[in-house]
């Protein structure tokens, strides 16, 4: 019985039926958790930090393309005027690493992305390149994506399709961060220009003061003197002496303020990082003192000295200092630490001058945002949040660095790197580290 039920099974074909309709229906689940998995990637790639930077952008993309994609290596390329920038994200077992360099670009899409893979095999000459362009929405192309294999490798048509598509999400994207870019670069200049606004009222009233104070300034200078050789050694001498002494000290000020608000050209030369520390602490140190703050300068052993505006690295101390002040407001204890170290990188030494206060310290959500042009913790009538945006831009002009650390209700510390002048001057004092306290 069961002989024949069997015999007949085959004969219409039910059971070879039901395992092409099983078969098929694996085949079908399996592309419809692909196809998921796709669609997952993608959407994660259009959720890129808008802020990222070029290097973190090309990673990110990596990272998500190889889940379903075969590849190595990735680029992402960007044609910024007339050079196309190109960040190559190499895997190296364990993590991404990402390297970058320029080369002219070019009008024509082909001979671009041509020009585009030759770069790349120079750095990495066994693989094959594959390149995708990057279009706005007028269609006009601005980068490209590239994924490198081994040769002998090659996408499927499928992989093709699917790489053109995710392209065409990825171009969102990268466009929205080019123009968070350029809208932040316009923000600084418009910093920059308020700050230079600022400034040149400062100079203004600096000036009047100056007119107005210089006069009587010199008649209680040369009286006082004149009386101090009078007074020879009598008992009232020391506190003419006194007078004496306040009143060359009120004439520096000015002298400092006028320099400080000058809205001339500014020169660069070879200065010594403690003469502008101490023209700073001229200018502001007793404005300090009397808030209860204690000040103390430590000096790196040897004397270093940098290239640059005097006056301009004079500004980013002085908003170092006064920023230390107001997270010290209200606080009993109150210190300010200034240093000034030698550093050392791979590539060459630095000057460098740290600020440590032990005040309220910065919240760790706004230490990133702290150096964007008006962003400011403090009240409305406190500050405009241009300092630090401002203090970033002359220390990029040097050529320098300046960063933040911070440990909320216990301590801010501002470090600021400029290149040696000479090497020479390294052999001459001991590398100091900026974070010891």
């Amino acid at each position: 019985m069961y002989r024949k039920q069997e015999i007949l099974e085959k004969l219409t074909g039910i059971q070879s039926s039901r395992k092409s309709y099983y078969s098929e229906l694996i085949y079908l689940v399996e592309e419809m958790k692909k196809k998921n998995n796709q669609l997952a990637v993608i959407n994660q790639l259009t959720q890129i930090q808008i802020n990222a930077t070029w290097p973190e952008t090309s990673i990110a993309i990596a990272t998500q393309l190889q889940l379903i994609l075969p590849f190595e290596h990735f680029a992402l390329s960007l044609q910024q005027g007339s050079a196309l920038s190109t960040y190559l994200s190499r895997w190296n077992g364990e993590e991404w690493q990402c390297q970058s360099w320029q080369h002219t670009a070019s009008t024509d899409l082909a001979q671009a992305a041509q020009r585009l893979h030759d770069s790349i095999s120079e750095v990495l000459p066994q693989h094959l390149a594959t390149s995708v362009p990057l279009q706005n929405l007028r269609k006009q192309t601005f980068g490209f994506l590239t994924i490198l294999h081994h040769e002998g490798q090659q996408l499927s048509k499928e992989e093709s399709e699917l790489f053109q598509l995710t392209a065409s999400h990825v171009g969102v994207c990268v466009e929205n961060i080019l123009l968070f870019h350029d809208l932040s670069e316009k923000v600084k200049i418009e910093a920059q220009l308020v700050q230079s606004a600022k400034m040149a009222a400062i100079g203004e009233i600096a000036a009047g003061i100056a007119h107005e104070l210089n006069s009587p300034l010199t008649a209680i200078l040369g009286n006082s003197q004149l009386l101090l050789r009078e007074m020879g050694t009598s008992e009232a001498a020391p506190l003419m002496n006194d007078i004496y002494r306040c009143g060359v000290r009120c004439k520096k000020i000015i002298q400092n303020l006028l320099t400080f608000s000058r809205q001339e050209e500014y020169q660069f030369e070879e200065v010594f990082l403690d003469d502008v520390v101490e023209d700073a602490l001229g200018l502001i140190g007793y404005q300090l003192t009397v808030s209860g703050l204690s000040i103390q300068f430590e000096q790196a052993p040897a004397k270093l000295s940098f290239y640059g505006s005097r006056h301009q690295i004079e500004q980013i101390v002085i908003n170092l200092l006064l920023n230390a002040r107001d997270a010290l407001a209200g606080q009993q204890d109150g210190r300010i630490t200034i240093r000034t170290f030698l550093h050392k990188d791979e590539n060459r030494s630095y000057a460098g001058l740290s600020v440590h206060d032990n005040g309220m310290g910065i919240l760790p959500e706004h230490l990133p945002q702290i150096f964007q042009p008006f962003f400011s913790t403090k009240d409305r009538s406190k500050g405009t949040g241009l300092g630090l945006s401002v203090s970033l831009g002359i220390a990029a002009a040097h050529g320098g660095k300046l960063w933040a650390q911070s440990e909320s209700n216990q301590y801010s510390l501002f470090t600021l790197l400029l290149p040696l002048s000479f090497d020479e001057e390294v052999d001459h004092g001991e590398e100091t580290d900026p974070d010891s306290r």
